[in-house]
């Protein structure tokens, strides 16, 4: 049975809808964890891929229409899951569709900043994991299994043409509803395609509500090493949004 109060998640690159099995165990069970799965991974690897942010935006909502009629939710999104997140709740707010209580995003600076100085997408395969690796963008158990390359070879250099192409175009109205941040110490700095603190911090650009924001240790996926503590500060934010204290 599903429950009205719902955290409707969205992996990052390469991501299916068991990438956060690790975190959804530690979340409140007053809550219904939703992680959404993108075309040509998981169980819709069948499926074609999308290379384009506004196409995967358009599965997502399709996805979440039955989710977000009735009940409150907040969207978590990590890496190019936030891009995905922040881009969904301008759709649904477009379309007048009922909105996020908030929003919860991980591994990733403001929309209008990017991370990216090259685009690893256009790379042969061993060129394009030496580059992902420098950033940290896959967990090394992937890394160091030549099998698990070859299969995400594809849904990985589809993933990064659609990061890498993006076009930000900030909203004329911001979000009326709380944004919170947070990101791993090692992804903040200058140089070597980190983020500088002011890339995180305009996030609050994007809101008219609060925006809060908070570092914890690690890389790029400190959120794997901070499973538990992640699961319960997104669970006290959505009880607190939803008011179920």
């Amino acid at each position: 049975m599903t429950m009205n109060n719902k955290v409707i998640a969205l992996p990052f690159a390469g991501g299916n809808k068991y990438s956060f099995n690790g975190i959804e165990k530690h979340v409140s069970k007053k809550i219904d964890w939703i992680t959404l799965e993108l075309p040509g991974r998981g169980s819709r690897f069948k499926e074609s891929l999308l290379d384009k942010i506004d196409h995967m935006v358009d599965d997502l909502l399709s996805q979440i229409m039955s989710h977000i009629q009735e009940g409150n939710y907040i969207i978590y999104g990590h890496s190019m899951g936030t891009l995905l997140g922040y881009e969904l709740a301008k759709k649904i707010t477009e379309k007048k569709l009922q909105k996020p209580m908030a929003l919860f995003f991980t591994g990733r600076g403001a929309p209008g900043f990017t991370r990216f100085n090259n685009k690893k997408s256009l790379l042969p395969s061993p060129l394009f994991w030496e580059e992902v690796n420098k950033i940290g963008g896959l967990p090394k158990e992937i890394l160091e299994c030549k099998e698990l390359l070859d299969l995400y070879y594809p849904i990985m250099k589809s993933d990064f043409k659609a990061i890498e192409d993006y076009n930000y175009l900030p909203m004329e109205v911001p979000f009326d509803f709380p944004i919170h941040i947070l990101m791993g110490k090692e992804e903040i700095g200058i140089g070597n395609e980190k983020t500088p603190l002011s890339g995180m911090k305009d996030w609050q650009n994007e809101t008219s509500d609060n925006c809060t924001f908070e570092l914890l240790d690690g890389d790029h996926f400190f959120v794997f090493k901070h499973a538990e503590p992640l699961a319960k500060r997104i669970s006290g934010i959505a009880e607190r949004s939803f008011n179920i204290l």
